[in-house]
Order: C-alpha cells, then structure tokens, then sequence
C-alpha cells in the first residue's frame, strides 16, 4: 500500500476568529480545507452579587476546527501563518498543531507551495505534544470536559456524530444503547499525556460496558491556547504568566506535576495496543455504507461526523462541500484489508471522492470482557 507522507494542520479556534484564518489559508496558498463545527469550553469565573452565586462553571462558545494538508517541510510556515493572522499567541483564541499522517494513494486532496505571509512575527510553538479524543452518549461530553480543565488543560472541543459498530452487533439490547455521541478532542502536552489519559478514563467510567472508547495520538508541535478560567480580576492572567514562563524556559516541561487522585492516571489498565487511526473523510451519504465495508474487514467501529469542503481558489472538484468524517481505530494487522476493502466498495470513485490517511495510535481504551 502506498501512502504520502504530509503535515496535517488542525486549527481549532473561536468562532469569532475563524474568518480571519480563512483568510490567512487564501493568502497562504492553501487550496483547499474541511472545517467542521464544534464548542468550546472554558471555566467561567462568577464574581455573583454580594458573593450570592459566586463560584466556577462551565462556559460553551460556537468553535470551529479547520483541517487542511501541507507537505512536511512547509508545516511550520503554516503553523506561523495561522498564528499570526488570528494572534493564537495570545490566551482565549484558539490552537493550532501538525501532525504527520500517510494519505493513502487515490485519495482525492491537493496540496501546493505555500507563500509565506509578508510581516509575519515569528511566534514561539510547543514540541512534544500529543492529542485525546474520546467519543461518549451524547450529554455526557460534559464530564470529560470538566475534568479536561480541572486537569488544567485548555479549550477542550466538543463535536457531534453518530456511532455505529458495536450497537450494531447487540440485536434488542441496541434500543438502549442511543447513537447519538459527543466527540471530545483535547490537546496536552506529551509528557503529561498518559497520566491524563488514565485521569479521563476515570472520569468518564469508560471501564463501564458502553461507556465510550478513548485514544490518544502523537503531535509534532503546535501552539496552545491557555485560556483555562475566564474572569480574571488582576492585571496579568494565569494563562499570561504560563505563557510567558513557557517562553522563558523554552517548553512547557516545567509545567510536569502529579495529578489529583496520586495513582488513579497510571493505575494499571489493559490498554490496547498495536492501533493505527484510520482517517476515512468522504461525501455526504457514503460513510455509511464504507464504515459496513470497514466493519466486514474488522474494523469494530466508529462515529460519523458532518463537515464541510471548501477550495480557496474556487475550481471545480469532484469533491462535495457537504462531506462526512469517520476516525477508524484499527490493528495494524487490518490496515491492508480494510483498505482493499474500502476501496472495493467505492471510496477513491468520483462520486465518493474519498480520502483515507493513516497515523500513529499511541494508546486506546474501552471496556473489555475479562
């Protein structure tokens, strides 16, 4: 099987910034890109009236995350590009990050030279960064989210989509089991990722049959939003301060502490191993039927998620701006056959303009029998 090796570019930010960072993507020479909606959630501090209702809570705001493919070499000229059009730098905007991934040949993307933006400051990023999604029945996002923030972590997003694989296979007892998920995607630093890890699987009971499945991924770098708590009373936030050391000390090792709970993030688990993510993005309407062909493979399952294709250059492209995005998480073992399997089923055909890449899982979890 052969693939392509890219730098995928995710940038998750408020929607307030988001026509800024098109703009950026057009002036960057950006072709094309998926942009998928989403909330963000920060903790809101409340001042209340004389202390009545003072406390913590959470606050949702409309968020977008952008996906778009560059060759590796240009990964930090759009990473720079991005954060300087929408001052990412700066607390309570929004993150940007690359990643390598294989795109497995048919696929149906562009990618060009990328222009660098005139001006444009250079802004300090992180290394060593690593991603955690994790997909629960709809309502219950809210729990990982918190615990995200308690943990200190920022902006984490939630998406909606619709699960099927294991539902699927449960004959009567399905009608209790809904379809309907909340999708939470954090980013945290790789140091910290396995404790945290372990932290959310608590937090979610994700040791329950049928609670949801997690996993987490390497990233190569990014820059991070801090914003944590809203409703700061001094002049200078703590998100400010983190910042500003990160910058000093040059990464944000310093920042290493033990988690809340002692043991509860390293507590020994059957983790599962030996995964790859398999990223299959498609038009609307076909993810469906490719997850079946996936599943006949060995896949066991996935959630399907609604997002738009957009080209900054207005050509015409088999490629529908309606499209649907599914995150396969599969054993290494399976990638051939499942790819063969997709293919056989239509997915590189003009009327699927399918895309499939493939990256690294570092560690997965679900409840398991025994």
């Amino acid at each position: 099987m052969e693939t392509i090796k890219t730098a995928q570019i995710t940038c998750t930010l408020y929607r307030s910034f988001t026509a800024k960072a098109l703009a950026a993507l057009k002036e960057l020479g950006v072709r094309e890109y998926q942009i998928q909606a989403s909330r963000a959630v920060v903790l809101r501090r409340k001042t209340g009236v004389l202390g009545i209702g003072a406390g913590i809570g959470l606050e949702e705001q409309p968020a977008d995350k952008i996906y778009f493919q560059v060759k590796v070499t240009e990964a930090e000229r759009a990473l720079q590009g991005l954060s300087a059009a929408c001052a990412l730098h700066v607390p309570g905007h929004g993150s940007v990050f690359s990643e390598e991934v294989g795109i497995v040949e048919g696929s149906f993307w562009e990618v060009g030279e990328l222009t660098p933006l005139a001006g444009a400051e250079r802004i300090a990023v992180q290394e060593n960064l690593a991603s955690i999604t994790c997909t629960v029945q709809r309502g219950r996002g809210n729990n990982l989210v918190k615990a995200v923030l308690n943990l200190g972590m920022p902006m984490p997003q939630v998406t909606a989509g619709d699960g099927t694989g294991l539902r699927d296979k449960l004959g009567l007892i399905r009608v209790a089991m809904p379809t309907a998920k909340d999708v939470v995607h954090a980013v945290v630093a790789g140091h910290e990722a396995t404790d945290i890890f372990g932290a959310l699987i608590d937090a979610g009971r994700l040791d329950h049959f049928g609670a949801g499945f997690i996993y987490c991924s390497p990233l190569d770098r990014g820059v991070l939003n801090n914003m944590v708590i809203r409703g700061q009373r001094h002049s200078a936030s703590i998100e400010q301060i983190i910042a500003a050391v990160d910058d000093m000390k040059g990464s944000a090792e310093w920042r290493k502490r033990s988690l809340e709970g002692g043991e509860r993030g390293v507590r020994k688990r059957r983790y599962i191993e030996g995964q790859v993510n398999l990223i299959l993005i498609c038009n609307e309407g076909r993810a469906n039927d490719l997850v079946q062909a996936a599943m006949a493979a060995g896949a066991i399952g996935s959630t399907i998620s609604r997002l738009s294709h957009a080209r900054t250059d207005g050509a015409s492209s088999p490629v529908s701006p309606a499209r649907e995005i599914s995150e396969l998480i599969i054993g290494v073992e399976n990638v051939e056959s499942i790819r063969a399997a997709l293919q056989e089923a239509g997915v590189f055909n003009r009327e699927t303009a399918g895309f499939i890449a493939l990256k690294p899982v570092s560690l997965a979890f679900t409840h398991q029998r025994g």
